[in-house]
């Protein structure tokens, strides 16, 4: 079991940005596997937004591997935001283990 770091910006929209960041879930290393990612982003503009996503399948690369990501927050303010990126790309021996969360590992 393991699980990825990642952060982030949105796309600029109604004139302005969010951060995010988190731990994706935590899930087996077989060929293929994918994770969960989801949280609420920075407050920019008097609001945040939800976000909910599975990254793409693993990428390895010298024996280790991360993920892609793309996806589109919820609606708040009446507007969305696009975000995409990769996860922590490569997770050494900190990530190898899912970390103490508050949220147990599925």
């Amino acid at each position: 079991m393991h699980s990825h770091y990642y952060l982030g910006k949105t796309t600029i929209d109604d004139r302005h940005w969010h951060n995010y960041e988190g731990m994706t879930s935590c899930d087996r290393n077989e060929p293929g596997h994918i994770h969960y990612m989801s949280g609420k982003t920075s407050l920019a503009d008097g609001h945040v937004h939800e976000y909910r996503n599975a990254t793409g399948p693993a990428i390895y690369v010298g024996g280790k591997h991360y993920h892609m990501y793309c996806a589109i927050t919820k609606v708040a303010d009446g507007h969305v935001h696009k975000y995409e990126d990769a996860t922590h790309k490569y997770y050494d021996e900190y990530f190898a283990k899912c970390p103490p969360c508050k949220d147990p590992c599925k």
